[in-house]
């Protein structure tokens, strides 16, 4: 049961004088509140007796006042202590959580659903920090408190009266783990069923325009609907499970009440125990309640934590199955070339590329064009490490490219992605985000080479325009040519566009093209477009399909072959500046 706090042993071994004195302030606040019933004890026999007078009177209650004032200092101590720390544990879980996201590639992302990936870094991260502040105090409640009020009414009051109340608690033991088991599935599946609901909830705010296009609301409200309904029975059925805890506690205590007063009573009458031990008695059996709720309490958090503490580790030890064996130095990229290199996805049959062989070499620009599907992308994300290698070889300076420093290659690389991710920044931090210290003049350079100036000046504050989420506030060429400004300014050995160019005009294709072959003409360039205008002057171009290079060459040389390159060409000089005809 107690598996999760297993599982964060290096946490309390490294605040183990913490926990100790947390510990230490738990049990003197217990003894505290146990001592308290007695001096009313005392109280009362004093009473009964005829003995009472002003010393004694004033020796009580300043015995109570000072009991009453160290129990409020220790449980701030405890309190603040615990909950601080539980806190803390949160931070360094989600600190940890988040390295391996951003260490991790696109084959760990495929394994896990964005929505699961939030709810287990935050719900079932505040569970199980849970279990570590709340769950230790009712851990000492229902153990340590516990005990000590038993030998307390054993040995001040009467040890079978003791016995005799205690027994029929026994039972509750045994319910309270067929009962836990019970919450733990549940607590689970309702688990999972949050993290497809949020799922469903990040899809939908992702494609709200396209919903309504499609005039799809009413599907999807109805879609919801059903899922949240069946997230509500879940948690329904947990509560279910967990309403029966306090029923249970109520029933025993009862049976325990009724049994200490009448043999209590009997006691008393027989002269046994006194009112007074009478009173404290039925005190320390009230003061039970709550250690008795803890315990169905500690059942509860555990089997909960350790439910949260095992989807948490799924996601922590989830790899993307890419090894590295060596972590060779590159201060530049070199010459890359592929040999009779293939490769496929992870959860695909078939080779998405197949037999390539491509030499890049330093300094020219490389053009690469084809059908959608055939490969285009695959390609040039063999050389951002996304993915484990294929078969064949990828060499750069004669080296497998993965032996190399992953840090130094992407350092090396700036990528511009089909989808072009904004953040919720603004213009001037989107673009910074290529080159942290990069200057105000360095920014403008970048946005001009980009061709944005103009549409700058347009937009409401400038560089210090919000772009909104994920760039909803700019039009989508606006957000590819941040993007592109963003890559420029990083000014990397390499330079990859991959059908970046494709929401804006010709004409700014043009000047854009234009300045990468002024501004980077001695750096690398890899340019994918479906449009054969934007690769025209590449010192190679490669024409794909399925998988393979089908043609390639420079432009007149393509030309000459009178092959899908010329067909394409001429289709897009009679639209004027067309867009290649994708599906062709």
């Amino acid at each position: 049961m107690f598996e999760v706090l297993k599982q964060l042993k290096p946490h309390f071994k490294k605040y183990k004088w913490h926990y100790v004195l947390y510990g230490l302030c738990l049990i003197l606040s217990g003894f505290t509140d146990i001592f308290i019933p007695r001096i009313l004890g005392k109280f009362i026999d004093a009473i009964v007796s005829g003995i009472m007078n002003r010393h004694i009177l004033w020796s009580y209650s300043l015995q109570t006042a000072v009991a009453i004032i160290l129990m409020y200092i220790i449980c701030y101590i405890w309190g603040y202590g615990l909950f601080s720390k539980a806190y803390e544990l949160q931070w360094n879980l989600r600190k940890k959580l988040m390295e391996h996201f951003l260490l991790s590639r696109s084959p760990y992302f495929e394994k896990f659903r964005t929505g699961d990936l939030i709810a287990r870094g935050t719900q079932d991260i505040s569970t199980v920090a849970s279990s570590t502040s709340y769950g230790l105090m009712v851990l000492m409640d229902g153990t340590i408190f516990i005990s000590a009020l038993i030998l307390v009414m054993a040995f001040t009051t009467n040890i079978w009266l003791t016995l005799a109340a205690v027994i029929p608690l026994c039972p509750m033991v045994y319910l309270f783990e067929v009962q836990g088991r019970l919450v733990d599935s549940r607590y689970e599946k309702s688990q999972e069923t949050f993290s497809q609901v949020n799922n469903e909830v990040l899809e939908m705010v992702d494609g709200i325009r396209v919903i309504r296009a499609y005039v799809k609301e009413d599907l999807f409200v109805e879609n919801f609907k059903k899922q949240t309904t069946d997230l509500y029975q879940k948690n329904i059925d947990v509560e279910k499970a967990n309403a029966l805890f306090g029923p249970v506690v109520k029933f025993f205590e009862g049976v325990s009440m009724i049994v200490a007063l009448a043999l209590g009573s009997f006691l008393v009458a027989k002269g046994k125990i006194t009112v007074g031990d009478m009173v404290s008695f039925q005190m320390y059996l009230s003061m039970m309640i709550w250690p008795l709720m803890a315990l169905s309490e500690l059942v509860l958090l555990m089997r909960r934590g350790n439910a949260s503490m095992r989807r948490y580790q799924e996601v922590l030890k989830a790899t993307d199955d890419i090894t590295r064996t060596t972590q060779k130095p590159a201060a530049q990229m070199g010459v890359i070339e592929f040999k009779n290199y293939s490769f496929h996805y992870p959860k695909a049959s078939e080779n998405q590329l197949d037999s390539i062989d491509l030499t890049i070499k330093p300094k020219s620009t490389l053009g690469i064009v084809g059908k959608i599907g055939s490969g285009k992308s695959t390609l040039v994300k063999q050389l951002i490490n996304q993915y484990a290698p294929g078969s064949g070889q990828l060499l750069m300076d004669g080296e497998p490219y993965h032996h190399y420093c992953d840090a130094d290659i992407r350092h090396n690389i700036s990528y511009v992605p089909q989808e072009n991710i904004l953040f919720s920044r603004s213009v001037r931090d989107n673009i910074r985000f290529g080159k942290q210290e990069a200057s105000e003049e360095d920014i403008l350079k970048a946005v001009e080479l980009a061709s944005f100036t103009k549409d700058l000046k347009h937009l409401s504050d400038g560089l210090d325009t919000l772009v909104g989420e994920k760039g909803a506030s700019v039009s989508g060429g606006q957000k590819q040519r941040i993007a592109i400004a963003r890559a420029l300014i990083k000014n990397s050995d390499l330079l990859i566009l991959d059908d970046s160019l494709s929401a804006v005009d010709t004409k700014t294709e043009q000047a854009i093209i234009e300045n990468i072959k002024l501004y980077r003409s001695n750096q690398t360039n890899i340019i994918i477009s479906h449009r054969l205008s934007a690769v025209k002057g590449a010192d190679e171009i490669i024409v794909m399909d399925r998988g393979k290079i089908v043609e390639r060459g420079k432009h007149q040389e393509l030309m000459n072959l009178k092959g899908w390159y010329y067909e394409q060409f001429k289709r897009q000089e009679l639209k004027g500046e067309g867009r290649a005809d994708e599906n062709y």
